[in-house]
C-alpha cells in the first residue's frame, strides 16, 4: 500500500508539474504579443518624431494635410519650395524606408525566436504528458497486481483460520461447538458439519434440543441437502448418513 501512495503522488506532482507548464506558456504568449505591440508603437512614434525632425509636420503642413482630409483645394506652394522638396524627398524617403527596414528586421528576429521557444516548450509539455500516461499506466497496473496479491494473501489466511477452526470443533465437546454453531450464519455453520466426519457432526447435530435450536437444526439440514452433503430425514433426530 505504501509503493501505492507513493507511486501517486508522483503521478500527482507531474500532473501539478505540467498545469504550471501550460500556464507559463500562456504567459509567455501574452508577453510576446505585449512586446509586439510595443514596438510597432515604438516605430509609429519615431515616424511622427522624424516627420516633425525634417519639417514634414510644422503648421504648414498639418494645415495642408487637414484641408486635403476635408476635400478643399490646395494653394500651390511656391516653386522654390517645390524644387527644395524634389531634392530632399528621395534622401528622407530612403531614411525612411531603411528605419522601418530595420524595425521589421529586429521584429522578425524576435518573433522567430519567440516561436521556437514556444515549440521547444510544446514539444517538452508533449514529452511530460506522454510519460505522466507511462507513468500512471504503470501504477494502475501495480495495484492490479498488488490488489490481486492482496485478494490471495486474505483467501489463503481466511482458508488456513477453516481448517484451524475446523479442527478445533472436531475436537470440542458437542454442545459448546453447538453452543458456537448458534451464533453463526448458517452457511457457515453448514461449511463446517460438510467438512466434519459423519460421527462428530451428528453428535454435533444432536445437541440442539430447544426449539429455537431445533429450528436452527432444520435449517442447516435444509442447506446441507441442498448442497447434496446428506439425504434429509425429518424422523431422524439431526443423523448425518
Amino acid at each position: 500500500m505504501r509503493l501505492a501512495l507513493v507511486l501517486i503522488c508522483v503521478a500527482t506532482a507531474r500532473h501539478r508539474k505540467y498545469n504550471h507548464e501550460i500556464t507559463v506558456m500562456v504567459k509567455l504568449i501574452f508577453i510576446i504579443l505585449i512586446t509586439v505591440l510595443l514596438v510597432h508603437s515604438l516605430a509609429i512614434l519615431g515616424l511622427f518624431g522624424y516627420g516633425a525632425a525634417t519639417g514634414h509636420f510644422d503648421a504648414e503642413k498639418r494645415e495642408q494635410y487637414l484641408a486635403t482630409w476635408r476635400g478643399e483645394k490646395l494653394v500651390p506652394e511656391p516653386e522654390e519650395k517645390e524644387t527644395v522638396t524634389e531634392a530632399e524627398a528621395p534622401q528622407e524617403s530612403g531614411a525612411r524606408i531603411a528605419l522601418l527596414e530595420v524595425q521589421r528586421e529586429i521584429i522578425t528576429r524576435e518573433t522567430q525566436r519567440d516561436i521556437q521557444l514556444l515549440r521547444s516548450r510544446q514539444e517538452t509539455l508533449t514529452m511530460e504528458r506522454e510519460k505522466l500516461a507511462e507513468d500512471i499506466q504503470a501504477l494502475q497496473e501495480r495495484e492490479v497486481s498488488f490488489q490481486k496479491m492482496v485478494d490471495e494473501y486474505n483467501q489463503k489466511a481466511q482458508e488456513e483460520g477453516f481448517r484451524k477452526a475446523l479442527k478445533n470443533y472436531s475436537q470440542m465437546k458437542p454442545k459448546m461447538v453447538k453452543d458456537d454453531f448458534m451464533q453463526m450464519e448458517d452457511a457457515d455453520v453448514v461449511r463446517y458439519l460438510g467438512e466434519m466426519k459423519s460421527e462428530v457432526a451428528t453428535k454435533i447435530l444432536e445437541q440442539f434440543k430447544t426449539e429455537q435450536e431445533q429450528q436452527k437444526r432444520l435449517a442447516v439440514m435444509s442447506l446441507l441437502e441442498e448442497y447434496r452433503v446428506v439425504k434429509l430425514d425429518r424422523n431422524d433426530q439431526g443423523k448425518i448418513r
